[in-house]
């Protein structure tokens, strides 16, 4: 045999062509079935679990989606909660400010700090003096300018 020739359990493979291998002293005689190679329950379990983890990777992938959707709302909520709080207390900033100004225009009628006008007098109109007309000025000037 060459260098090139491989021998696999009574077959010779040379350049790539088999050439069945004669059978000089066999060790064993007799009829074997083939190997029928049925799943150890090792192997039925771990593809039972296998299939439970990927379906259990599955529902945390889907619970996990909805946990961040439900999260982006709360976020949005909290923002509206704070916007409408801000613009609440400005509004009743303005309404503390409305009912003191209130609060002063009573105090001041309550105190009769202003009357009002129980009788209108009408006095006659007065002659008013003109004032005098200022002079004008010449309109020939010469003017040096810087100097």
């Amino acid at each position: 045999m060459s260098r090139s020739a491989i021998n696999y359990s009574g077959k010779i493979y040379y350049n790539e062509q088999v050439k069945q291998a004669p059978v000089s002293n066999p060790v064993i005689y007799g009829k074997f079935p083939k190997y029928n190679s049925k799943k150890t329950p090792v192997e039925k379990l771990n593809k039972v679990l296998t299939v439970m983890l990927m379906g259990l990777v599955m529902l945390s992938l889907v619970s996990y989606y909805f946990v961040s959707d439900r999260e982006k709302t709360m976020n949005n909520l909290g923002h509206e909660i704070v916007t409408l709080s801000n613009e609440n207390i400005e509004l009743q900033n303005k309404i503390d400010n409305m009912h003191s100004f209130e609060k002063v225009d009573e105090y001041i009628h309550s105190k009769t700090l202003l009357d009002t006008a129980k009788k209108v007098i009408e006095i006659p109109a007065v002659n008013i003096i003109q004032a005098p007309k200022p002079q004008s000025m010449p309109i020939n000037y010469k003017w040096s300018i810087g100097y």
